[in-house]
């Protein structure tokens, strides 16, 4: 029988830091595993929309409407199976310069879906370029989780606005998550006429898996992916809110080239 003083012993410092390495590196791949399971519904959010209101456009029993039916059930079984999926999509590949504007613009058909029939969207784009360096199908997955959240908060109707506009910020300041440092940057903000977000709230609303929508479906990764988006940018987010009075989602997306007053 082997001698129990020679079995390793968990209770040792290495066996330990061991344990804790394995737990974080476990939690860190079931939070990009979310992410992406997030992010993925979420491309498939305007197709199934599309997809039932062309059947209901269609005639009953048509062919034409068999076909669109198939379409939107084959969406909802992708959604079951990227479930299954555990991989991440959140690395370098495919990064090039591209105009947000315009990235934005694209997504507004797809932005009308995110909010209630009561709802409207309001935009403000420049006419001209805001030139970032990324993908913008990232910049557009963080306007949508955006939107939906402002959506899911106005079950009453409301508006959400998005704009984008250049800054410049000349002295380094603190935000709600991040630092802004000196330099040029795009600013997208998204807002909303909802009811806000309760002070208590507010310090864990980027936290994974935080949500105050459990018992109607809520995932708690939006906000959660749109931090990280920001975060691999360089950049940092404001948030203001007040109880009764909606809130404001404000991203500060480093650029270059761009113009804009001093603040």
């Amino acid at each position: 029988m082997k001698n129990i003083s020679s079995i390793p012993h968990f209770s040792s410092k290495r066996a330990q830091a061991d344990i804790t390495a394995a737990a974080e590196a476990f939690a860190d791949g079931y939070v990009l595993a979310g992410l992406l399971i997030h992010e993925f519904n979420n491309l498939l959010t305007p197709i199934i929309g599309y997809a039932e209101m062309a059947a209901d456009a269609l005639r009953s029993g048509s062919s034409s409407r068999m076909y669109v039916e198939r379409i939107r059930d084959a969406c909802d079984r992708a959604k079951r199976a990227v479930e299954r999926i555990l991989m991440s999509d959140m690395g370098d590949e495919g990064f090039s310069r591209f105009d947000s504007a315009a990235a934005i613009r694209e997504i507004l058909p797809d932005l009308e879906l995110c909010i209630p029939s009561s709802g409207r969207i309001q935009t403000n784009l420049p006419n001209r370029a805001v030139w970032l360096d990324g993908r913008a199908i990232t910049l557009q997955q963080v306007v949508i989780n955006l939107c939906r959240n402002a959506g899911e908060a106005m079950k009453a109707g409301g508006t959400i606005t998005v704009n984008l506009d250049n800054f410049k910020q000349i002295s380094p300041r603190n935000l709600s998550t991040g630092r802004l440092e000196r330099g040029e940057y795009a600013r997208l903000s998204v807002s909303d006429t909802g009811p806000g977000i309760s002070p208590s709230f507010l310090a864990s609303i980027f936290d994974p898996f935080f949500t105050t929508r459990s018992s109607e479906g809520g995932s708690g990764l939006g906000l959660a992916l749109v931090q990280r988006a920001v975060e691999s940018w360089g950049g940092a987010i404001e948030v203001h809110s007040s109880l009764g009075k909606g809130a404001t989602f404000e991203l500060f997306l480093p650029c270059t080239n761009c113009s804009a007053a001093e603040v």
